[in-house]
């Protein structure tokens, strides 16, 4: 993937390496603990229409982000 994307632009079933997380201090700590931490895996298993939310595995689990909240994890 190119410099400056995050895991908001993967497509169904796409899977991305995470380079780095950012954003605000709280919404970022999060993000780490839930798994998104750089080195990971992350694939985009559904996302729902109109801009809704998207469901991300990640680490075994599978999480549902906000479309802003996705966008702070890069790629």
């Amino acid at each position: 993937m190119h410099n400056g994307l995050s895991i908001a632009h993967l497509g169904n079933g796409q899977e991305a390496s995470i380079q780095r997380v950012v954003g605000h201090s709280t919404l970022s700590q999060r993000l780490l603990e839930l798994g998104f931490t750089p080195g990971a895996t992350v694939r985009l298993v559904a996302k729902a229409a109109f801009g809704g939310a998207m469901a991300f595995q990640v680490r075994g689990s599978t999480i549902a982000l906000r479309r802003a909240d996705a966008a702070c994890v890069k790629i």
